[in-house]
């Protein structure tokens, strides 16, 4: 068994797969296998990957049918035989040689089943970079709770990328990503969160994102990803009711989360409106539909939202509900 197994979905990335790979097979700790899934990319994905498998040992291939980044992802998984999981996307790279020996120090130390990497960096195809770091460096071990509010901070991203997890603690936990839809993360992250007691903290630089990427999956607003959203926002909302799987904060997250995805999806569904009218009443729908399940009575939730965002923000927040809810009511009656 290798330390770690390194997921790679490629699809369309034949420009970028080269620096990719490279970026894993010049690492300074080589206790690793690296799977690229070849997820029916019509490019020259397909024969790269098998070209850089006859070269080195440690590089296993995957092709399959098309089925998105969940279903690649889900897949490496399945085929891994690391003890830990690390998902790097084809257009992106790993920060430095050092990447992954400075992660098993974080392992070794704390020996958790997750470890999040909070040091990133942000670079583009024409060498501009940004260092992306605004977790307490005072966090090596905690909660759930206390490492979801340090990415509340304004600049953090919420990525399956930052995550390296113990394959096991996947298995036994069903923390597969659900398949078909966008913003897979969103969906995917909650449960990571709160199947598990602690989380370490690894401070030092891990990955190198690829921003302004022509082509990018999360470069534009449609009726799919919006919809993927609603779906997502409708299981968070049901786990939030399963108390005997997920403790109390993680109930609560669960349904702030959901609350959080709501506005955003009304707020960009009018985007879509001019594109397609019929995606857009058919999302408003389903928003006056979901709005029915999310909590509303003041009261009852006014503790955790308070918790969260502030006393002030929160009866704002509850007022622009409303006007949301009673302008939601006006467009059904046009549909």
């Amino acid at each position: 068994m290798h330390v770690f197994s390194i997921i790679i979905p490629i699809y369309k990335t034949e420009k970028y797969l080269n620096d990719c790979v490279q970026s894993v097979l010049s690492q300074s700790f080589t206790d690793y296998e690296c799977i690229l899934i070849d997820d029916g990319s019509p490019d020259n994905c397909s024969s790269l990957c098998d070209d850089f498998s006859k070269k080195d040992n440690r590089i296993k291939v995957i092709h399959k049918e098309n089925g998105g980044l969940s279903d690649a992802r889900n897949a490496g998984i399945l085929q891994a035989n690391g003890e830990y999981i690390v998902f790097l996307d084809s257009d992106d790279k790993l920060a430095n040689n050092d990447t992954l020996k400075k992660l098993l120090e974080v392992i070794h130390k704390y020996n958790t089943d997750v470890v999040i990497n909070s040091n990133f960096i942000e670079f583009t195809d024409n060498g501009k970079t940004i260092i992306k770091n605004n977790f307490n460096k005072d966090i090596q071990l905690s909660v759930p709770n206390v490492i979801i509010n340090e990415f509340k901070k304004p600049g953090m991203y919420l990525a399956g990328w930052l995550f390296v997890l113990r394959k096991e603690y996947l298995i036994n936990n069903h923390l597969f990503f659900k398949k078909g839809i966008l913003h897979e993360d969103e969906q995917w992250m909650p449960r990571v969160f709160y199947k598990t007691k602690n989380i370490a903290i690894n401070h030092y630089p891990f990955y190198a994102y690829r921003i302004e990427r022509d082509g990018s999956i999360t470069s534009k607003i449609s009726a799919k990803r919006l919809l993927d959203l609603l779906d997502i926002i409708n299981d968070l909302l049901v786990w939030s009711k399963e108390n005997e799987n997920y403790t109390t904060e993680g109930c609560l997250y669960m349904q702030e989360k959901a609350i959080a995805l709501y506005y955003d999806v009304y707020k960009f569904s009018d985007i879509i409106k001019h594109q397609d009218k019929k995606a857009y009443y058919n999302i408003h729908k389903q928003l006056i539909n979901i709005s029915k399940r999310i909590p509303v009575n003041y009261n009852r939730n006014y503790f955790f939202i308070s918790m969260i965002i502030g006393t002030y923000n929160t009866k704002l927040l509850y007022g622009f509900y409303m006007k949301i809810k009673n302008k939601l009511k006006k467009i059904d009656n046009k549909c």
